[in-house]
């Protein structure tokens, strides 16, 4: 009996109070357990319990690096994976996030999730900036297959690197599930109307240009705009935001509430008035699909990923343009016609963006690999 080609899944970024990255690994992850694909699958995680899920599974397992810190993650990354592979003697090894391990004995793929280290590098703290500047393009000449998460991300891919450009392969992230279970439960009725903000709060996100932007709305409107509530964890460069939140004008009106588990961010989406989300630049942009799934109305910008994700049924607007955005909350704000057509809109446009679909693009990317491989054993 011919032995099933064996997966390597770098999950070293996933732990707990998974955003971004680390999110978007596990969902592909669960995404690809929720059926047979006729490989095994070994997980290797930073934090084993992630995956608790899985233990169950005949056709994978998890090996735990316990990476905890930058450091010890880059050495499990770049040792602990690469011995796992040859242990199991993998097919390949799929690294989920920017940094490939670079001696690892089998082929390797690639999710690239933007190229914002190339296109905004001030967005991006130091040393990471350096680190990524350095090590990601190597990364990248280093992987058989490059999966992008979306048109842009593929776009952007072909266009920088015209020489990796057969290598790429579109396979677009989706809508969480509890997103698409809809809202969760709101409570009683209390106090203004909101504005939802959800993300890493960090320079790429423009929140000092939405929060100059959510001032001017509060002065043209006498006070009477709906607050606003900055719903994810501390980032980097949070000294412009905290500047802004700390004006007498904003203290009593913007909420920072952190990082939210899934179903206090269900709540959220199910109470705001709207997801305002004009972010500079995105590989993907989940949070558009997690308020499009809950059938919140969305603000977002008007270039990249973001306009790729949410297409024609959200409000679009120049991330640069501080009256554009204070233009498009006022709308937002005083047309309930608008928010339910783009809310109806978004339900119907994040149920076609799902990740059995990434998963199943994986898998075929994978088979252009470890099929081949198998064969020739």
């Amino acid at each position: 009996m011919t032995a099933r080609p064996v997966i390597v899944l770098e999950a070293l970024s996933v732990r707990n109070e998974p955003t971004g990255v680390a999110g978007s690994a596990r969902e592909l992850i669960m995404a690809l357990a929720a059926r047979e694909r006729g490989f095994d699958f070994v997980v290797v995680a930073g934090d084993g319990t992630a995956f608790a899920d899985l233990a169950d599974l005949p056709d994978w397992s998890v090996r735990t690096a316990g990476a905890a810190g930058v450091g010890r993650r880059e050495w499990a990354r770049q040792v602990f994976v690469p011995a796992v592979c040859r242990r199991v003697d993998a097919a390949l090894v799929h690294a989920l996030q920017p940094v490939a391990p670079w001696a690892a004995p089998c082929p390797v793929v690639l999710t690239v999730h933007d190229l914002v280290w190339r296109t905004l590098p001030h967005v991006i703290a130091q040393p990471r900036r350096a680190w990524l500047r350095a090590a990601v393009p190597f990364s990248l000449a280093r992987a058989h297959l490059l999966l992008a998460n979306s048109r842009a991300t593929a776009s952007a891919l072909a266009t920088a690197f015209p020489r990796l450009a057969t290598r790429v392969r579109e396979v677009p992230f989706g809508t969480p599930g509890w997103a698409l279970a809809g809202a969760g439960p709101a409570p009683p009725r209390a106090g203004r109307d909101f504005f939802l903000f959800v993300g890493t709060i960090e320079p790429r996100k423009n929140l000092p240009r939405l929060l100059d932007a959510y001032e001017i709305l509060l002065a043209r409107t006498a006070g009477e705009a709906p607050d606003l509530c900055l719903a994810g964890p501390p980032g980097w460069g949070l000294g412009p935001v905290m500047e802004r939140l700390a004006r007498p004008s904003l203290a009593e009106r913007v909420r920072l509430t952190g990082w939210c588990e899934p179903e206090a961010l269900r709540v959220l989406y199910g109470t705001a008035l709207a997801l305002v989300f004009p972010s500079l630049d995105e590989g993907f942009g989940l949070p558009v699909l997690e308020a499009m799934g809950s059938g919140l109305p969305v603000l977002t910008a008007d270039r990249g990923a973001t306009a790729e994700v949410a297409g024609g049924d959200a409000l679009l607007v120049d991330p640069d343009d501080t009256i554009a955005i204070v233009d498009g909350m006022a709308r937002l704000a005083r047309d309930p016609a608008l928010r339910a057509r783009l809310a109806a809109a978004g339900r119907r446009r994040a149920a076609a963006w799902t990740w059995t679909r990434t998963a199943d693009l994986t898998a075929a990317a994978y088979a252009e690999i470890a099929a081949p491989a198998a064969a020739r054993k």
